[in-house]
């Protein structure tokens, strides 16, 4: 069974922050267990090994949930792939850091809801 099947919430009419007119303001809601919050974070950050970045030591809640928000953000416009796929090299590098992070932040999550799941790294 998926576990993102909670049904969408209402959307309304606000202004856009610009002033430029009328948009649709969409909250999301999704049901991450700890694994598919792993895959979320690793997306977010699997380019700054190919960006020659630093991964930081901890990132905090807050940190993890604007890269949340940017992800919804980015997938309601549009923008579903990178420009450039990640490497092997980020996969091995940046994976088991945004596992650490999960597991740190919320220690108690469910790690795998779906046992049939599987994120698959580059080339496969």
């Amino acid at each position: 069974m998926a576990i993102n099947t909670t049904p969408q919430p209402s959307t309304c009419l606000v202004l856009d922050p610009d002033g430029r007119g009328a948009v649709l303001q969409v909250t999301s809601v999704y049901n991450l267990d700890g694994e598919t919050l792993a895959e979320r974070l690793y997306e977010a950050y699997a380019m700054t090994t190919e960006n020659n970045t630093e991964l930081p030591d901890e990132i905090t809640t807050e940190t993890l949930m604007a890269a949340l928000g940017e992800q919804i953000a980015n997938c309601a416009e549009g923008w579903h792939t990178w420009a450039n796929e990640p490497t092997q090299q980020a996969w091995d590098t940046v994976r088991p850091w945004a596992e650490r992070q999960v597991r740190r932040l919320f220690p108690t999550l469910t790690w795998r809801v779906e046992p049939d799941r599987q994120f698959l790294p580059p080339n496969s």
